[in-house]
């Protein structure tokens, strides 16, 4: 069933899937391996910051309290064109388990979100490469 409303429990399905198929690909899951580990366990401090980063996000839960680019910062540099790989895995999620309407508004956000670290990370590439 496709989720009709942004909730606590709609946010987390959302970041567990979306993760669950980052976890799975060829070109991301090297990056994420890297930064928080193999273990599964490893991954539960991370996914708790999703799951309180998006709520910040799209309902105003306010619990995030983190800096996400300067947390970007601190990776070692990646190809800018993995982002075109995150966004499409995470539009194709929102759109799996929710209705256009929501789907589109995750959507959105994920778009300005990737566009602001991405300035913030790769500020002297040209606009055409961004």
């Amino acid at each position: 069933m496709r989720e009709d409303r942004i909730t606590e429990a709609s946010i987390r399905r959302l970041v567990d899937t979306f993760y669950s198929k980052v976890r799975a690909d060829s070109t991301l899951n090297p990056i994420f391996s890297q930064a928080i580990g193999a273990d599964p366990k490893a991954w539960e401090p991370h996914m708790q910051k999703m799951y309180d980063f998006w709520s910040s996000v799209m309902i105003s839960g306010g619990r995030y309290q983190g800096n996400p680019l300067q947390k970007h910062r601190n990776l070692p540099t990646f190809d800018i064109k993995l982002f075109d790989r995150w966004l499409a895995l995470f539009e194709e999620t929102a759109r799996q388990l929710h209705t256009e309407e929501i789907a589109n508004h995750f959507v959105e956000k994920s778009k300005r979100i990737a566009e602001s670290l991405k300035l913030g990370l790769y500020p002297t590439l040209p606009k055409s490469e961004k």
